[in-house]
């Protein structure tokens, strides 16, 4: 399924608040029990610092508190070394558990770059 309608039915999830990152963490749990078929998934990655790279993903669970696992096809390109990245990714909510949360792994030091990941979804019913 392919996300249609842009205009009426498609909503904005904030998975991961644009913010500076400097230590590897998780978002907040977003509960997709109202959404169908694919979203487009955005990071838009601010350059971290020397030698600083930004790993992140989609991890998924049954519930709000539950143990999260990585979504398949859910992960962006590892930023290189002090560099920015914008990269869109496509997952479908239908084959994934009900919440999603967005992990972000820094290395090589203490991280200096904002991060946000958001992402297009349309609604069951809407």
């Amino acid at each position: 399924m392919t996300i249609q309608n842009l205009g009426t039915k498609t909503t904005v999830l904030s998975l991961l608040a644009n913010d500076v990152v400097t230590a590897t963490g998780t978002g907040s749990a977003v509960d997709l029990q109202l959404y169908e078929g694919d979203i487009a998934v955005v990071l838009d990655a601010e350059a971290g610092g020397a030698g600083i790279t930004y790993a992140v993903k989609l991890t998924e669970s049954d519930t709000s508190g539950g143990s999260y696992s990585d979504v398949t096809g859910g992960a962006f390109t590892t930023t290189t070394a002090n560099t920015a990245l914008v990269e869109k990714i496509s997952v479908n909510t239908d084959a994934m558990k009900r919440y999603v949360k967005v992990s972000v792994t820094v290395a090589g030091g203490t991280g200096a770059g904002a991060v946000s990941v958001v992402a297009l979804g349309s609604k069951k019913y809407g």
